[in-house]
């Protein structure tokens, strides 16, 4: 099921792409299983091939050593030898000379027997010389060595000594285990060259080796000399060890091998032909290639095709979506164009005409909201105009009855300043420098009629906000609200704060009094009454200054009401910095 839901929710044209893999999909198993069929097949072939060979070859080997052996055998019963191992105190220097010729004669025909014998010869400790077949027919005895060919040896079970890199097979007279003296060994070594180039010319490609009894090699591939000859030495050992006689693959180092292993019935020896893998691939590298080409080819015309069918059906379905997301921000000067006269021909044209209706039918009522929300607008701001003019001609009127002409002439002065700034015809919108000088302005003519009761503090405004535009006459309908409802009637020690601040989103305005008389109930009613604004039966003051602010920002500016430690009114006026 997640699945499913997964696919249905890709786009158009991966669902192509996977659609027509999962179409082709049997057709390209079925290839890689006929593949992957014959492929095993040659290996099998080359298997049984391998293990063919390393049975003849061992054969062959065995046969080769064992009548070398013989031919052993039958030299130890030598008279010339017998006599040069036993009597050669009483021979004359002519007699044993001429004995050592003739049996150097017979050390020919020994080593002539086989090509896989490097030299032929008997050491002799009771004459103290080495007779051999070789050009330096006699030598003088190497004890040290004789030692180690003496020592017993079953031919026919393990005959291979190892000392150094050379391999010897020996026959000490007499028998070790009858007589602790031995007269004679009789001693053929084997040739390391001649039994490499054999194995070399039994496998055209990897190599073989011979291992004795102690897995000690006679010859090994190039490739696997050093550490990879340590390796292959080491799987060699596990094979012994587990009796295995068929075919093995093996890595050695970072390649693999195909090793065949046999071990002989008659010696103790071993042999070993492994071919690289790589070798055995090269001939399946053919089908691997046909059927990558058929692979490519495959995805290619899928693609291919995919995409065939994404330019005719997708891609104009994507450019009406797209036209479709536009609409939704408002972009509604959109003309979509289709060159066929097809199905998506005559949707183009359905969407352009829509549109087209569309854009007329939001322009008028955008402007029926606009005229309404301007003439509300100036409904409210006509509202607070008459309520300040009604307070200050009261003022006038006492100091002239009072004869205070000197503080007549000051209020003549801010009166003219203030309905000067009520009463022109500008912009519905001022810098806030202005709106606060008209503030001042109004506070100072409060000033004068409660100066012995009414203290007030403006703090200096951050020279950030002096410029950000805001909506005219929006601070000072909230301070007259503070002396109208909260100061008017307090006898003494009444104040009233005005603070800006300004922060990367807002510019917020305080206005704050300590009328003392509210309360909690009294702050949420006055809230609710913000909110509700419609409710009020006639809207002045603060709630004026709220509608405006949210008429010009929505719901990002506005005010807010709380309570003060003092039991006063706290108003923040929250004009949002975006536009400006």
């Amino acid at each position: 099921m997640f699945i499913f839901n997964k696919f249905n929710s890709l786009k158009i044209y991966p669902k192509l792409v996977l659609t027509f893999l999962l179409v082709l999909s049997p057709i390209y198993i079925i290839g890689i299983m006929m593949n992957e069929s014959g492929a095993q097949h040659v290996k099998e072939e080359i298997a049984h091939s391998l293990d063919s060979r390393v049975n003849l070859y061992m054969e062959l080997l065995d046969s080769d050593f064992n009548r070398t052996m013989e031919l052993m055998k039958e030299y130890i019963n030598d008279e010339d030898l017998l006599d040069l191992s036993t009597s050669a105190e009483i021979m004359s220097e002519l007699e044993k000379n001429k004995a050592i010729l003739r049996l150097k004669q017979r050390l020919d025909i020994l080593k002539g027997s086989s090509k896989f014998v490097e030299n032929a010869f008997v050491m002799i400790p009771l004459i103290d010389r080495t007779v051999s077949s070789n050009v330096d027919a006699i030598t003088e005895l190497d004890r040290e060595e004789f030692d180690s060919l003496k020592k017993l040896k079953n031919l026919y079970e393990s005959p291979f000594i190892q000392m150094g890199d050379q391999i010897f097979i020996s026959i000490p007279y007499p028998d070790p285990s009858i007589s602790k003296e031995q007269t004679f060994v009789l001693v053929v070594e084997v040739s390391r060259p001649q039994l490499a180039s054999a194995l070399k010319s039994f496998t055209e490609s990897g190599g073989a080796a011979v291992l004795d009894g102690r897995n000690i090699p006679s010859i090994v591939a190039e490739d696997l000399k050093g550490e990879g000859q340590q390796l292959f030495l080491q799987e060699m050992k596990e094979i012994g060890n587990a009796n295995f006689t068929s075919i093995r693959n093996v890595k050695i180092g970072d390649k693999f091998y195909m090793v065949a292993h046999k071990e002989s019935e008659r010696l103790d020896i071993r042999m070993s032909m492994f071919v690289p893998s790589t070798e055995i691939n090269n001939s399946l590298q053919d089908y691997q290639r046909w059927l990558l080409l058929l692979s490519i080819a495959s995805l290619a015309l899928i693609m291919i095709f995919s995409y065939l069918i994404f330019r005719m059906i997708h891609q104009p379905l994507k450019n009406l979506i797209q036209s479709f997301r536009n609409i939704e921000k408002g972009n509604f000067d959109i003309a979509l164009k289709y060159p066929l006269n097809d199905e998506f021909g005559y949707l183009y044209d359905q969407f352009n005409s829509t549109v087209h209706q569309l854009d007329i039918l939001v322009h008028e009522v955008y402007e029926q909201q606009y005229r309404a929300s301007l003439s509300e607008l100036r409904h409210l701001q006509s509202q607070i105009n008459p309520h300040f003019l009604y307070n200050t001609y009261f003022i006038l009127y006492r100091m002239a009855k009072l004869r205070d002409h000197e503080n007549i002439i000051l209020l003549a002065n801010y009166l003219g300043e203030y309905f000067q700034f009520i009463t022109r015809d500008g912009a519905d919108e001022i810098p806030y420098e202005k709106e606060a000088k008209h503030a001042k302005n109004y506070l100072d003519i409060q000033t004068m009629r409660f100066a012995n009761r009414i203290s007030v503090h403006f703090d200096k405004i951050p020279e950030g906000a002096l410029p950000i535009i805001v909506p005219r006459l929006i601070l000072q309908p909230i301070i007259e609200n503070a002396y109208e409802h909260a100061l008017e009637k307090k006898p003494k020690d009444a104040w009233i704060n005005v603070k800006t601040k300004l922060n990367e989103m807002y510019l917020i305005v305080t206005v704050e009094d300590n009328g003392g008389e509210l309360t909690n109930e009294k702050i949420v009613e006055l809230n609710t009454m913000l909110q509700n604004p419609k409710e009020v039966a006639e809207s002045t003051g603060i709630i004026n200054v709220h509608r405006r602010i949210q008429i010009k920002y929505g719901g990002k500016g506005g005010i807010t009401l709380s309570m003060n430690e003092h039991n006063g009114l706290k108003v923040e006026m929250i004009i949002p910095l975006e536009g400006n």
